[in-house]
């Protein structure tokens, strides 16, 4: 699958519910985008409007629990 290649079945946020998700605000997340903080493959063009899948999400934030904690 490519990185921007849209699956039906996953779950979609938009840049709000993903900096919400995250705690922070929109700023931060198109910051992290920037700085390659979060996974480019967790970001998805539809018809010139961002979304961000939540599985890519949450399987980067539990790669960087396990870091952290081992």
């Amino acid at each position: 699958m490519e990185a921007n290649e849209f699956q039906p079945s996953q779950k979609l946020l938009t840049k709000k519910d993903a900096a919400e998700y995250f705690s922070v605000s929109e700023r931060t997340i198109d910051r992290w985008l920037l700085e390659g903080t979060l996974p480019e493959a967790a970001r998805v063009n539809i018809g010139g409007t961002v979304r961000f899948r939540l599985s890519v999400l949450e399987d980067h934030i539990s790669k960087l629990s396990r870091r952290r904690s081992g």
